[in-house]
């Protein structure tokens, strides 16, 4: 398929917004998810109004309940044909601050996420450091990752790769790696996977720690607080059990 053609100022940076549906949408995370949309609306109507130079024009697209990794790979090929910069995605089980795309582009990097724990305990965050190996059985590389239980708090974080829950990934990657860029049923997750090839090919991977996404799980909502009172960990207790993370700079500290 060819690029699709708008008649958008070519100054105007296009950002690709993709829902990967696993399953029934929440009803939280559907509110959640039209407010984002109204906030980011309204920025752009604002300008358009003012005759003000626009800064960002959103195409918002969705997937039918398939695999999620084969929605993932659709996803970027729209974001690819309509000629955007940006893919911003955010799953549908994930409550995400309504400005969270302006909090994350603000970074300009390759892959930046937004924190996010995992639904069921012990409740890790999704932030990881990986390690790969030759499976001489399957005669194939393999991939392993490991939560990085100690992350610097309310930081932007290099790192080795990061869950999917919310990520903001420049489509230039997509150009410049081999298809498929997140089909996989690997046992690492294909968002793991997708980062390992992009830290491959010369991108970087970071998380804000800033911004924290709530995990819609069965009756409760799994955050950064919930994880540590599940867990029992202050900040110093995570210090010193884990040690502190220094794997990479942690670039900014925001309050």
């Amino acid at each position: 398929m060819g690029e699709y053609r708008s008649m958008a100022d070519p100054r105007v940076i296009k950002v690709a917004v993709g829902i990967p549906l696993k399953g029934h949408t929440c009803p939280r995370a559907y509110n959640d998810r039209m407010l984002m949309a109204f906030c980011m609306g309204e920025k752009e109507a604002e300008q358009r109004i003012n005759k003000e130079p626009v800064l960002y024009e959103f195409n918002w697209f969705f997937t039918g309940e398939i695999f999620v990794p084969f929605a993932r790979e659709n996803l970027a090929d729209l974001a690819l044909r309509y000629g955007c910069d940006y893919l911003f995605m955010v799953d549908d089980d994930m409550l995400a601050p309504f400005d969270l795309f302006y909090q994350l582009v603000r970074h300009d990097k390759d892959i930046v996420a937004a924190l996010a724990f995992t639904r069921n305990p012990p409740h890790n965050p999704v932030i990881y450091t990986t390690r790969q190996g030759w499976d001489a059985v399957a005669r194939s590389r393999y991939y392993a990752k490991e939560y990085v239980i100690n992350y610097p708090r309310n930081a932007l974080v290099e790192c080795d790769a990061v869950g999917f829950g919310a990520v903001l990934i420049k489509t230039e990657l997509f150009k410049k790696m081999s298809k498929p860029w997140f089909m996989s049923s690997d046992a690492c997750g294909e968002d793991v996977l997708f980062c390992t090839k992009a830290k491959e090919a010369g991108f970087r991977v970071y998380m804000d720690t800033t911004q924290k996404l709530g995990h819609i799980s069965d009756s409760i909502i799994v955050t950064e607080e919930y994880s540590d009172n599940f867990n029992k960990l202050s900040e110093s207790d995570r210090e010193d059990k884990y040690g502190k993370y220094t794997r990479f700079e942690s670039l900014e500290k925001v309050r």
